[in-house]
């Protein structure tokens, strides 16, 4: 059965993955490190030109990319459809838990406590980030279908300016970019190594 994953890749959303969990669990020394950054993140917001613009045209760039490789991928690599097609599952399955939990956890947003450059949405929740748990499934998806190294990591590039441009419009803590990350990283990478399993089964059964 082929990797889901060349192993030099799940090593790099491994890493990603790691750095996100370390965000939510390490403390910091006298405050809480996701609202001293997320603080701090709000008041920079105000000096970057477009800031409202910037998450979303980064997510959209994303989903655009997500597509044409996932197209490719479709027609093209036969031997990779069970993964690519898995990973995509989990997108959805990752956005809906994402919503799940900021309607259960109710969370307010930053923009709620300090004044932030966004238009602060205070009738909806933030934790966690749906827009960090959609950027980094759609990586996942593109190191599946792809499995390339450069586009990977640009991928993981634009993931990361979603991520920090919600927290720059004031609409997201620090922790909640770190959950949506999570989220996004995990639940496409069991889905699509699930498919990949049940691939191998019916590929046995048939022999």
């Amino acid at each position: 059965m082929h990797r889901v994953l060349p192993a030099r890749l799940s090593l790099t959303l491994l890493m990603t993955g790691v750095l996100a969990l370390l965000i939510l669990l390490v403390p910091l020394s006298g405050q809480s490190l996701s609202v001293a950054v997320t603080r701090a993140m709000s008041a920079f917001g105000f000096a970057v030109p477009a800031v409202e613009r910037l998450s979303d045209g980064a997510l959209l760039a994303l989903a655009v990319v997500t597509a044409i490789v996932g197209t490719w991928s479709w027609r093209r690599r036969k031997d990779r459809r069970a993964a690519t097609m898995g990973a995509a599952i989990g997108v959805v399955i990752a956005y809906a838990a994402s919503e799940g939990l900021k309607l259960l956890l109710a969370q307010s947003r930053p923009c709620t406590r300090w004044p932030a450059a966004g238009v602060c949405d205070a009738a909806d929740f933030s934790l966690p980030s749906n827009h960090a748990a959609l950027a980094f499934a759609a990586v996942v998806v593109i190191a599946v279908a792809a499995r390339g190294g450069w586009l990977t990591l640009a991928a993981l590039f634009f993931a990361f300016i979603v991520a920090a441009a919600r927290m720059l419009e004031g609409a997201h803590y620090l922790h909640d970019v770190a959950a949506g990350a999570l989220i996004g990283l995990a639940v496409p990478a069991i889905t699509a190594w699930a498919a990949c399993r049940m691939r191998a089964r019916r590929l046995g059964h048939g022999h």
